[in-house]
C-alpha cells in the first residue's frame, strides 16, 4: 500500500500509510522540507477535502486514506482560539485555514477546493428537574402511613 503526497513546485512524495498517523504526518513534513519550522501539516484528497489527519495521531494511516490515491499537503493554521459563546453551553472548537503547500495546484486539480470535514456534534439539552421519567417516580413514599394518589394527596385509612 501506498500514497502520493504532491507539495512544493510539483514534487512527490512516495509515502507508506500503514503506520500511525503521527509518524506519517513527521516523516511528510521531514520530507518535504517543513521538518524544522512550526507549519502544521496535513493532506487532502485531489478534490481538496482535507483530511485532518491529527485529530487521528494514534490510528493507522491506512484506516483514513485511499491506497495508490493522491494527496496535496496543506499547511493548517489556527483562525480561532476555543471562545466561550453566551449562549453555547460548551466552548466552541477552534477554527483553522487551510493552504496548498503545492504551487499551481489550480493547473493541476482544477476540481480542487479546499474544505474541511468538520462534522458539526449535535448537542442534546437534558432538562432534568430531579423527577423520574418513569410513572412510577410520580410516587414519592412518604413517612405518613397511607397512600398517595396521583395528585400528591395522601390519603390515610380511618381504623
Amino acid at each position: 500500500m501506498f500514497i502520493l503526497v504532491k507539495y512544493g513546485n510539483n514534487e512527490t512524495l512516495l509515502c507508506n500509510p500503514s503506520c500511525m498517523v503521527v509518524n506519517l504526518l513527521t516523516s511528510i513534513k521531514r520530507r518535504s522540507g517543513y521538518g524544522n519550522t512550526d507549519v502544521i501539516v496535513d493532506i487532502a484528497d485531489e478534490t481538496g477535502l482535507v483530511k485532518e489527519l491529527d485529530n487521528h495521531k494514534f490510528d493507522t494511516g491506512n484506516k483514513h486514506l485511499d491506497s495508490h490515491a493522491t494527496y496535496i499537503l496543506v499547511s493548517k493554521e489556527l483562525a480561532r482560539e476555543d471562545t466561550f459563546e453566551l449562549r453555547a453551553p460548551t466552548p466552541l472548537p477552534p477554527q483553522y485555514n487551510y493552504k496548498p503547500l503545492l504551487e499551481k495546484y489550480e493547473d493541476l486539480f482544477p476540481n480542487f477546493n479546499i474544505r474541511s470535514a468538520e462534522v458539526q456534534k449535535t448537542l442534546k439539552s437534558k432538562s432534568r428537574t430531579g423527577k423520574s421519567p418513569s410513572p412510577a417516580g410520580r410516587y414519592s413514599t412518604s413517612r405518613q402511613a397511607g397512600k398517595k394518589t396521583p395528585s400528591g394527596k395522601v390519603t390515610t385509612r380511618r381504623k
